[in-house]
């Protein structure tokens, strides 16, 4: 009863949004502010276009080789700290100037010290893997060590210790991480794309494209889908730690 209650309050605000957005539209330049109906004829247009595919695949790539690597970085890292206290003090430093330092910044040092192919994957990484790190590091690190103790002297194996303790512990900490890290990871991603616009076939070279020819509402289409393969994602996700959670 309670999501039927949620979806439809949802469908009402998508509903209205709808409804403000075309009213709003009214009287107005199509250039300036379009129309929801030509923000969906451009939506058709696009994904219909040769360059849909291609581009919508480029960037999924990236997306998920910058966030693989930075997750198996901050597994190992965050694992480290935790036995380590001198490298977690340095890597918590080192995670707040990264995390202070402005994308665009990061960005645009990239573009100039970087071959084109690679720039978005670096970029998404280093913005994501301080996201990454400083949760499963406080997963880990927030471990009482009591209770590690009281297992020693219980004599349980490392295995049971590790299964029992670190990963419950561990657990709530990187579902946050994770989701947080993979919606963060698609926005800079295709935000370094558009800098990046000399590789063509990425989302992000495509709305420069419609950008140049001053086309708003190919770019809010592009910006649709993006938002939808990333909530995509986010739902599988969640359904796969839901049924975790259940097999649990």
């Amino acid at each position: 009863m309670k999501k039927h209650t949620q979806r439809l309050t949802f469908l009402i605000f998508i509903v209205a949004l709808i409804a403000s957005w075309h009213f709003l539209s009214l009287g107005r330049e199509t250039l300036i502010f379009p129309s929801p109906s030509e923000v969906l004829f451009s939506f058709v247009s696009v994904i219909k276009s040769k360059a849909f595919v291609p581009s919508v695949f480029n960037t999924v790539k990236s997306v998920f080789i910058s966030f693989f690597v930075a997750f198996i970085l901050s597994l190992v890292l965050g694992i480290l700290s935790k036995f380590l206290k001198p490298l977690y003090t340095i890597m918590d430093k080192v995670s707040g100037i990264i995390r202070s330092v402005p994308s665009v910044a990061i960005i645009l040092m990239a573009l100039l010290l970087l071959p084109v192919s690679v720039t978005p994957i670096v970029i998404c990484f280093f913005v994501v893997f301080p996201v990454l790190y400083t949760n499963i590091a406080e997963g880990l690190v927030s471990v009482d060590n009591k209770l590690i103790e009281m297992a020693k002297v219980y004599r349980l194996s490392r295995k049971k210790i590790i299964s029992g303790i670190y990963i419950p512990s561990l657990y709530t900490y990187l579902i946050a991480g994770i989701r947080s890290a993979l919606g963060l990871s698609f926005k800079i991603t295709v935000t370094a794309e558009v800098f990046n616009f000399v590789k063509q076939n990425t989302i992000g070279a495509q709305m420069y494209m419609h950008r140049i020819q001053i086309d708003i509402a190919g770019i809010i289409a592009w910006t649709i889908i993006v938002v939808a393969i990333s909530l995509l994602f986010d739902y599988f996700l969640k359904k796969l730690f839901e049924r975790r959670d259940f097999n649990a």
